[in-house]
């Protein structure tokens, strides 16, 4: 693998991360895509689902689920600004589960938004 580049993940509330990493993958609009150190300029909107995040070329990645946003990405950095950022590893499932039951027995849109993302965090998890 290259060397490493700078990642940041931002959500509207905080800085979730901001380090040195060798990759991460990134759910665009289009399709999952990588990013490694001097990359392609490019800016996409991503859509729900994992971003995966590798520090070194052969750790165990860390993967967060996002609900929809943008990546920026120049050769030296990519910065992801995430509609919301949930660290999977800190998932409760059982909340999760009765969250997406709630959520089935409304009919509102907002109600509807918010189910598909619930839905696709719990199939992020598996």
């Amino acid at each position: 693998m290259p060397g490493k580049f700078h990642f940041e993940l931002v959500s509207p509330e905080r800085k979730i991360m901001s380090e040195e990493v060798a990759m991460v993958t990134i759910p665009g609009e289009e399709g999952d895509f990588g990013v490694l150190a001097g990359h392609s300029p490019l800016l996409s909107s991503i859509r729900p689902g994992v971003i995966t995040i590798n520090r070194e070329s052969n750790d165990n990645p860390k993967r967060y689920f996002v609900a929809g946003g943008f990546a920026d990405v120049t050769q030296a950095q990519c910065t992801v600004l995430a509609e919301d950022a949930t660290d999977l590893s800190l998932v409760d499932v059982t909340s999760l589960d009765a969250e997406i039951a709630a959520l089935s027995s409304q009919t509102d849109e907002r109600s509807a938004v918010k189910l598909a993302i619930a839905r696709a965090k719990r199939s992020a998890i598996g």
